[in-house]
């Protein structure tokens, strides 16, 4: 297997694999190469442990991944402390009835700070793993020979490959493939944690379906201690086209809404309400190239519905590793022998994604519709059904 040393020259370090952010879909791309030899440079804007504006909500897929891995990851991960145990999902309605249901096997909610954290400490302890954190990327590109990241410190990092997990802002994904924001398939949310909100299930995911405020939903997770992950999410097209502020519409959904603000009259705001963006994963992309690769948000591979996003990451990053293995050993990472990455990708994710993009668009904001569903739902025979969707 070919390999570069990791040295530095002047203000060159040399590699073998470039992986432009330490979240989920880095971190996991940097521990399934832990065996493999070869010299990885792990790189973060940001300085661990640091908040990820998101749902928290960690899907049993996750698991699946870890134990892929190295069966004691999923060990280590059901002895973490700080979590909930997520058993079933309850759906509302506009005229607030409800559905519920169970998955199949267990998920969790995690606070993003505490799960990225953790997964950045399993990637640490690889000894091959230099990690460079508080780091901001000012360019990338790639040649014939070599992927490069130049730093804004001067500091020029090269390796074989560059492996892009930076997020919804991607920069890789923006010099490299071009991408750009397409509001029909992106989404924009907003999160604020409460403690000591009323009537607060530890193991059952709340989505409400709001007239009003559709296309999109509201979501309260329970987190531990007691407190919950709330939070909002719309299509940034209907953002865009309807002047919405998330903001505003989370403070009147809890406050305006006598159904939702009875459950938090006696709660308390932990901090100021967060907006993030979530690149959907409604229409396929191009996310590999010569020498490169994109992963997680970054490539776009949240799922279109439910705004899941950590499993995809990770497992986005996983087949990143498995084919830098494959392309070491060839010393190929032409863009052809890459694509390989995105077939795999949309092999396994695409199907979900499609099904649930017209889920979404079937949904819309059509009143009637989601009220007649969720009552459907709750038939015995088809909430069996359901229920075999969900992992």
């Amino acid at each position: 297997m070919h390999q570069l040393k990791q040295k530095k020259l002047n203000n060159t370090i040399l590699v073998d694999v470039i992986i432009v952010g330490a979240g989920p879909a880095g971190s996991t791309c940097a521990i399934t190469l832990k065996n493999s030899g070869l010299k990885v440079t792990l790189l973060d804007k940001d300085t661990f442990p640091r908040d990820k504006i998101c749902g928290d909500a960690v899907s049993s897929v996750t698991k699946r991944v870890l134990r892929q891995i190295a069966p004691e990851l999923e060990t280590r991960l059901l002895d973490f402390a700080p979590k909930t145990n997520i058993t079933q999902a309850k759906l509302y309605s506009p005229n607030f009835k409800s559905l519920s249901f169970s998955f199949s096997k267990t998920g969790h909610c995690i606070r993003r700070k505490d799960f990225d954290h953790w997964l950045f400490e399993i990637a640490q302890q690889n000894a091959n793993n230099k990690i460079i954190q508080n780091c901001k990327v000012k360019e990338v590109n790639t040649t014939n020979d070599f992927a490069e990241v130049t730093l804004a410190d001067g500091t020029i990092i090269r390796g074989k490959v560059l492996v892009g997990c930076d997020g919804a802002h991607s920069i890789v994904a923006k010099k490299l493939a071009q991408f750009k924001i397409d509001r029909k398939h992106y989404s924009g949310a907003v999160r604020q944690y409460y403690s000591n909100v009323k009537g607060l299930e530890g193991n059952a995911l709340e989505v409400y379906f709001l007239k009003g405020y559709l296309p999109g939903y509201f979501w309260i997770f329970p987190l531990s201690n007691n407190e919950a992950n709330v939070g909002f999410g719309m299509l940034s097209q209907t953002i865009a086209e309807n002047k919405i502020d998330l903001k505003a519409s989370l403070h009147d959904i809890i406050n305006m809404i006598p159904e939702v603000h009875n459950r938090f009259k006696d709660a308390t705001a932990l901090e100021d309400v967060k907006g993030f963006g979530l690149p959907l994963g409604s229409r396929k992309y191009a996310i590999s190239g010569h020498r490169y690769m994109l992963c997680g948000d970054a490539a776009s591979l949240i799922d279109p519905f439910s705004g899941e996003g950590i499993e995809t990451a990770m497992e986005s990053g996983k087949f990143a590793a498995e084919q830098i293995l494959k392309s070491m050993a060839q010393n190929d990472f032409s863009a052809n022998t890459l694509k390989a990455y995105d077939e795999r990708v949309y092999k396994k994710m695409w199907g979900n994604f499609k099904n649930h993009y017209y889920l979404q668009r079937l949904l819309g904001n059509r009143v009637r519709l989601i009220n007649t569903l969720i009552k459907i739902g709750n038939i015995p025979w088809v909430n069996k059904q359901i229920t075999k969707l969900f992992y």
